[in-house]
């Protein structure tokens, strides 16, 4: 008994920490893709395929929680007037907002491909 209890502790320590990705809900990766598709002309299988690889690496950096928290403040920063400084002003805004630009930048490099030496934009 005490070395199946000893194998148990060894192996499950040397498994990896279970990746943010699975975190995601569906309809947040779906709303992502999208929007991202709308964003780069429309839905076809090229735009599919590369916004889905680009939410797919997002997952892989950040939690939902802070995911969701940073596409809020994104996402409501322009607010006029002071309901939009609770979206502008707190520290944590701004460091979110920056962390989902640089990882969502990163991932967009790496997933969509190039064309005549420029990014499917």
């Amino acid at each position: 008994m005490r070395i199946v209890v000893v194998t148990t502790i060894f192996f499950t320590a040397w498994l990896p920490f279970p990746a943010h990705a699975n975190d995601f809900p569906t309809q947040a990766r779906v709303e992502y893709v999208l929007r991202c598709m709308d964003s780069r002309g429309g839905q076809n299988y090229e735009n599919l395929y590369s916004c889905i690889c680009v939410i797919d690496k997002i997952a892989e950096t950040l939690a939902y929680d802070e995911y969701s928290e940073a596409e809020v403040f994104a996402q409501l920063r322009s607010t006029p007037g002071e309901r939009g400084g609770v979206f502008r002003d707190p520290d944590r805004a701004s460091l979110l907002v920056k962390k989902l630009k640089d990882v969502t930048e990163v991932a967009e490099k790496s997933c969509f491909v190039a064309l005549n030496g420029h990014t499917a934009d």
